[in-house]
Order: structure tokens, then sequence, then C-alpha cells
């Protein structure tokens, strides 16, 4: 007999991840590293947990009825896959916004599309307006945060226009907040007994990050945490700066505190250490190939600045990162040649 418990349905299944010692990617570094695997999450990402956190918050408040409202986002990748399969098993249409930007940067969407699809979602591509666009190409792209706008504009549009759609707006969501306090940082802090010296992750919408900062720093007020950024496209440049709002507003969006500004403002980051996409890249390979670990860019720009955090603190610490999400999504967005052999 395999295990004690059968699961009612495969929402259950969501969390409870385990997290992982690294050993081989960290050979010479004197600290431990510690991986929460996300990546075995049903549908392959972190965002599973705050699309059941959302989506429940917003049943109970009576905003979503099965099998009549329609759920829509604007999402560059995980999120909106994490909403197309929790919809479809709770039942609900789902409309899923990509950024018309992404498409145009080289980045290829085939297959996040492909597997929303499968999930039931409608893929919509979000132009990107073109005051917008003349802004990322003069800096040669942004983070999803600031391409996603177009594909914001068009949620709130049609939740104005239409009471049966429900906009899950995942930035400024604060379920997407309590879900990782609730559960993603409880987990590591019952899996380290709270004994962990940094926190080490991607600061992306900032929900994964907040949240587990919140869990963490009550059994340890002085937890370290190190935000993670693309080097090329740091999305607190944008929020610290105040364009995001800017667009916002030129756009017709209501002004909404993001999850970022409110990191941004409360001081929660003690460092960002921005990653090269070829680092990042190397990383994920070195964790598929001497860790088993099918993951993909994010996860390895996590590792990677984690290496650099474990180096410092040294010997008897402990540094926990997260890895986000499976690579299989991620295939076909860079040549071959790029790929470390």
């Amino acid at each position: 007999m395999v295990g004690t418990r059968v699961a009612n349905d495969i929402l259950e299944l969501i969390g409870n991840t385990p997290l992982l010692r690294l050993n081989k990617v960290t050979k010479g570094v004197q600290a431990t590293v510690l991986a929460k695997c996300e990546f075995m999450n049903p549908s392959g990402s972190i965002k599973d947990r705050i699309a059941l956190r959302m989506i429940e918050q917003a049943e109970k408040e009576g905003k979503l009825r099965p099998r009549s409202s329609i759920i829509v986002d604007s999402s560059s990748g995980n999120t909106g896959t994490a909403l197309a399969f929790v919809g479809s098993v709770r039942g609900y249409k789902v409309k899923i916004f990509l950024p018309e930007e992404w498409g145009t940067k080289g980045y290829r969407l085939d297959e996040r599309t492909k597997i929303m699809n499968c999930f039931g979602a409608e893929v919509v591509v979000a132009k990107t307006p073109p005051e917008l666009m003349s802004v990322l190409e003069e800096a040669g792209g942004a983070a999803g945060g600031v391409v996603e706008l177009g594909g914001r504009k068009m949620c709130y549009d049609l939740e104005r226009g239409d009471p049966k759609v429900w906009w899950a707006r995942q930035l400024s969501n604060p379920d997407n907040v309590a879900a990782h306090r609730e559960t993603t940082g409880k987990e590591i802090v019952e899996q380290t007994d709270g004994k962990v010296d940094a926190l080490v992750t991607s600061i992306g919408t900032g929900g994964t990050l907040l949240g587990v900062v919140e869990a963490l720093r009550e059994v340890n007020p002085k937890v370290e945490v190190v935000g993670v950024e693309p080097e090329s496209t740091p999305l607190t440049e944008w929020a610290r700066g105040g364009e995001l709002d800017k667009f916002a507003e030129k756009l017709g969006l209501p002004r909404v505190k993001s999850i970022v500004n409110e990191i941004l403002e409360r001081g929660i980051l003690d460092e960002v250490i921005r990653v090269g996409d070829v680092d990042a890249r190397n990383m994920a390979n070195r964790l598929c190939r001497e860790e088993g670990l099918f993951v993909g860019m994010s996860s390895g720009a996590n590792v990677f600045a984690s290496m650099k955090i474990a180096k410092r603190l040294g010997r008897g610490k402990t540094v926990v990162t997260v890895l986000v999400d499976r690579r299989d999504r991620y295939l076909g967005e860079f040549p071959e040649e790029h790929y470390v052999t």
C-alpha cells in the first residue's frame, strides 16, 4: 500500500511540496541550500497555489458562480496556466490574455498556449499599446508585469461590461500573498523548524516573496530576504520609478497598489540580485543534468543567486530558494546552441 490518503480531486494535490537539499551544484559551498520543489504542483508551477486561493476566495465572496462566471487575467505564462487548470476543475470558462510584446521579442508562446488550451481556456494575444511599445523597444524589453498592461486593460473593460466576468488581478490581489503566507511559507517553517537564515526567490508579482517572508519572520524576524530579477528586465525599477502607474493611467486603468510596490514601500528586501539569461539558463541546465531537476529559467536564476548568498553566509547557515516551475513550457524559447553541452 503506497499511502493512506486518497485525494478527492486533483486540487487537493496542490501544495505540500518537498524541500530538497541541493548537493552537486553546491559542491564547495559550506552553507546548506534547500530548494522548494514547486514544479511538482499539478499544472507544473507555484502559481497553482494562488489560482486556487484567489478562485476559492472569489467564490466565498459571491464573485464567482460555477458554470456561469468567466475568469479572466493577463499573464505571460504560469498564472494563466494555473487559472486555466483550476478553473477547468471548478467548472469555469477561462480567458487569458498573453502579451503581444513577448512574441515580438523572440519568446515562443506556443507551448504555453497549447497547455492552456488543453485545460479548455481561451487564449487571446493582447496587443501592446503603441505608446508602451515604443518605451519597451527603447529599453530592449520589460518584465511581465509591464508587458501585461495591454491585457490588463482588456480584463478591466470586460469586467466592467459583463457581470459574469471576474478579473483575477494577480499583480494586486491580496489572496496572492495570503496563499503563500498560509501554505508555502508555513510549509517551509515546518520543514526547517524555522531555521532559515536567508530566503532567495524571484520577485515576479511579489506574492511568493511577500507571503513567505511574512510566515518566516513570525518565527525569525532576522531572516535575510533576497529578491531575484532578470538582469535585462527588472520590474522593481519600473515600480520604484512609477512608470507602471503612469502607463496604467494612460491606458485608463485605475490606480491600484501592486504587491511589488508594497514590498518596496515596506522595505522587505535586504538585497536584489539581477541574473543574466546565460547564467540562469546554464544553472537550469546544471539542475537538470546534475540534480535531475527538470526546471525552467526562473529556477536557474534563483539557484544561481542562492549560491552567491550561500558562499557569503558560510558554514552552519541555511538558504532556502524556490524551484518555481517545470521546464516543458520553455523548451522552444532558446536555440539549441545556447544550451550548455
